[in-house]
């Protein structure tokens, strides 16, 4: 479907790709303040004037958990967390905390929102998948200096529409997919219910 609205291209899909350096699309900044999990209260959920805790897991987006701290050392929101050693990445919306060795990266570009998010952290963990663990792998010379490869339009610009358009498009269909599931169960479950014959039982008057 995409190639027909592309045209041309340099893959079999009918796409324009580039390869670009990621220290030219992104700021690679450090955290405001590593905080300690040892040190902190962990809120479980989120409660009022609690901000997410980014650390270096790979579940729950990175989050750990919840912080009451001083806000003065929130990371900005629509960024994504980088996580130095383990190069787990996710995009973070509102403004977050983090823990240590937590690398906020900061597009330079106004229209990266969390749709467009979704095709930069594939691009990007495909790009770091090579590379094996530990610290000295991802100094912030490695990281800006990695490259990762996006479709751009005819002007050779990162095409923005495109990655917005296919991630909604995946998501749309994940929507369905579960939905089609639920109703399939539900319907599995309706059949089964209405051929099962009840057990005859002795009266006991």
């Amino acid at each position: 479907m995409f190639s027909i609205i592309l045209g041309g291209g340099n893959t079999p899909c009918g796409l324009t790709w580039q390869s670009f350096r990621l220290g030219d699309l992104f700021e690679v900044l450090p955290y405001k303040k590593r905080f300690d999990a040892n040190k902190v209260n962990i809120y479980a959920s989120k409660t009022k004037d609690t901000y997410p805790y980014v650390v270096r897991t790979s579940l729950n987006n990175g989050i750990r958990g919840y912080l009451k701290e001083n806000t003065n050392f929130l990371n900005a929101g629509n960024t994504i967390s980088f996580g130095q050693d383990t190069a787990t990445m996710f995009y973070q919306e509102k403004p977050y905390f983090t823990g240590d060795k937590i690398k906020i990266l900061r597009c330079k570009n106004p229209n990266f929102n969390k749709i467009n998010a979704l095709f930069f952290i594939t691009s990007l963990t495909k790009a770091f998948r090579n590379f094996s663990w530990g610290s000295a792998s991802f100094s912030v010379s490695i990281i800006k200096n990695q490259n990762i490869s996006l479709p751009t339009n005819q002007h050779g610009k990162i095409d923005f529409h495109f990655m917005c358009t296919f991630i909604n498009a995946l998501m749309k269909q994940t929507i369905q997919g579960v939905v089609q599931y639920s109703s399939a169960k539900i319907r599995a479950a309706k059949e089964v219910i209405s051929q099962e014959t009840p057990t005859p039982k002795d009266s006991l008057f």
